[in-house]
């Protein structure tokens, strides 16, 4: 009988044990891969071509903020196997300046063209250690986000651990190619690893999933590229990666940002205004979040190969 008990709790223990192994981070940032026609928007008749993609290099990052030494202490890591492109896909992408978006770097990795809907593509910068590019497009009166306020002072970034544990995060985007979104809790920072297309090591912020809209969504793939806004409507982070099962969401944190876009618009200094964005809570952001979307601030990336 005690046998019997034992091979029991034995076997309980494998299956919970196969369970956590299997879900891993099951963003699999390619999962949300579609097979889409060109003219596949009413507005948008073929793929643009001819788009430059410039990879920075370390020595392009001139400015040097304060960092918190705990973000890059962490002893805990999460590994994301990138694997090379095979297919169409989608992702998500969101506007910080008149001509400048932001979206992740998975999601425009192996990518022959890029379509953002009445948008006009020039180039793509790609930094080094971070999991984000920068898409500069010809100007257009679509309103931009902002970086966390707290970020600045002075006129340039010096902070980089801004958020509080705890914080709510509110992630906007296009899960499985169709508008959806999820609310967040940030915990901390964990090391990211990304291998396999490509490599880097960079801290990103973890956050819990406390619920998604809508709610039958099984997975987040094609949010990766997408904003994490804060309870002001400031970016606080990039969506790059979740793990379903034991919710939680990871991105890449608002420094990095602006970081990228300093050394991708020629160290220009990112200059904070008087501007604010709409207060988000739990009572509006679903309606905020469409509203994003309807005008185009927050819009879905489709690549080609």
């Amino acid at each position: 009988m005690a046998i019997g008990v034992r091979a029991s709790y034995l076997f309980g223990i494998v299956v919970c044990l196969c369970s956590v192994w299997i879900s891993g981070l099951d963003e699999r940032p390619r999962k949300d891969s579609i097979k889409w026609k060109m003219g596949s928007y009413k507005d948008k008749k073929e793929i643009p071509k001819g788009i430059d993609y410039h990879y920075l290099k370390n020595t392009d990052f001139n400015e040097q903020a304060i960092a918190n030494k705990i973000i890059f202490d962490t002893n805990k890591t999460i590994d994301l196997n990138i694997k090379r492109r095979n297919s169409n896909g989608s992702g998500t992408a969101f506007k910080v300046r008149s001509n400048v978006w932001i979206t992740a770097r998975h999601v425009i990795d192996g990518c022959n063209s890029l379509s953002i809907p009445n948008v006009q593509i020039e180039r793509v910068y790609i930094p080094p250690s971070s999991d984000i590019a920068l898409i500069l497009s010809s100007e257009s009166p679509i309103e931009e986000f902002y970086l966390n306020r707290k970020l600045f002072q002075d006129g340039k970034y010096y902070k980089r651990n801004v958020s509080e544990i705890g914080e709510y995060g509110y992630s906007i985007g296009f899960p499985r190619g169709e508008p959806g979104q999820s609310l967040l809790k940030f915990v901390g920072y964990v090391q990211m690893r990304q291998t396999g297309s490509y490599y880097l090591k960079e801290p990103v912020k973890m956050w819990i999933e406390i619920k998604r809209q809508p709610e039958s969504l099984d997975h987040m793939g094609g949010i990766s590229g997408g904003p994490i806004l804060n309870g002001v409507g400031d970016v606080v982070g990039v969506h790059v990666a979740n793990s379903v099962r034991r919710g939680r969401a990871y991105s890449v944190d608002e420094f990095a940002v602006a970081g990228l876009m300093m050394a991708s618009l020629r160290h220009k200094i990112l200059v904070r205004d008087s501007h604010y964005n709409s207060s988000i809570s739990e009572k509006n952001w679903s309606e905020l979040a469409a509203a994003f979307r309807e005008n185009g601030q927050i819009s879905k990336i489709l690549c080609s190969i």
